[in-house]
């Protein structure tokens, strides 16, 4: 049955996630370039969307999975384990490519028994990838054992360190994707049945939108992604690291709703998830710039969450309200 421009119009309007992250950021950067010299460098600047980079990738799917109204907990937890397999396999005179491989294919496994159990058994996404977010940092904290003390091959490092013209590929390539994603977001088919898998699953139904196999395969896109950011992080690195990936989860699902996407599914925007990343790291430097503990910055960014979380609770609330009294109005 095909699918009607009603039902395929992403209807987001003008709300909390269309431009206040945009203004947010921008206030936030005029506030650290009054209040420090080196903020608004180049070298900074360039430096922040660097860091930015590897966390797009995760950040992608993340937001794909929250429009269908799902979460992936075990993002960060992939991030770590990804790196690793590649250390440890050319360790082990593994060459770079089929190591490559084996850490994607891994990477998607996961994704697949994430998107499985959520689908076939009923169970809750996030009560699943809590499960698998502890299941691979345990393995990823045995195989930091194996690494410790050993810096990864020479030509793993290099991924991670790709410029075009002065400028890292790993930025290069997450400006060029945010602009390609989001005009599919919101013009192809394939993205706009994901809207509606996350507003009504009975009218995606209804349609012949096959929204079990559609939220595997995201789950298996989004944990593929993570996989390539995590390698990417790793080769940054040089060195297994147990605090790779560590929160990297609740950082995104932070930047994701902040760009609009909504826990109960139905809203999300791939370039404003980029926004909020950029949001969050902007945030971050400020407070080490300002030399503020590291505890500190943890607790500010759980604050950012726990308000943009009640934020579209309550904003999600307000929606249900006004589409009740629309039906009753009209019945």
């Amino acid at each position: 049955m095909a699918l009607p421009g009603s039902v395929l119009k992403n209807r987001q309007g003008i709300n909390f996630s269309s431009f206040t992250i945009i203004i947010l950021t921008l206030l936030l950067g005029a506030g650290l370039t009054l209040t420090s010299k080196t903020f608004l460098s180049a070298n900074n600047f360039l430096s922040i969307l660097y860091g930015v980079s590897f966390n797009f990738f995760g950040a992608i799917g993340f937001t794909c999975l929250m429009i269908m109204g799902e979460l992936d907990l075990s993002v960060g937890s992939v991030y770590a384990l990804s790196g690793m397999i590649v250390g440890l396999l050319m360790r082990n005179h593994v060459p770079l490519i089929p190591s490559l491989a084996a850490a994607l294919v891994i990477s998607a496994a996961i994704g697949f028994i994430n998107g499985f159990f959520v689908v076939k058994f009923k169970v809750a996404s996030m009560m699943v990838t809590l499960g698998t977010m502890a299941a691979i940092r345990g393995c990823a904290n045995f195989l930091c054992t194996k690494l410790y003390g050993y810096p990864y091959r020479a030509s793993y490092q290099a991924l991670s360190r790709v410029r075009i013209g002065g400028i890292y590929l790993t930025i290069i390539i997450m400006v060029v994707a945010a602009i390609i994603l989001e005009i599919l977001l919101k013009r192809a088919t394939v993205f706009k049945k994901m809207f509606i898998v996350g507003e009504n699953l009975e009218t995606a139904r209804i349609y012949g939108i096959k929204a079990g196999r559609l939220k595997i395969i995201i789950f298996v896109i989004t944990a593929l992604l993570s996989g390539v950011g995590g390698i990417l992080i790793g080769a940054r690195q040089r060195f297994a690291d147990v605090s790779i990936g560590n929160g990297l989860e609740f950082t995104i699902l932070t930047a994701v709703v902040l760009g609009g996407a909504s826990l109960t599914g139905g809203k999300g925007s791939i370039f404003r998830a980029l926004i909020g990343l950029i949001f969050l790291a902007m945030i971050t430097t400020g407070m080490i710039i300002h030399n503020i503990e590291p505890l500190i910055q943890q607790l500010i960014v759980g604050i950012i969450l726990i308000i943009t979380v009640f934020i579209d609770t309550r904003m999600g609330r307000l929606r249900e309200a006004g589409h009740r009294a629309v039906k009753k109005g009209v019945a």
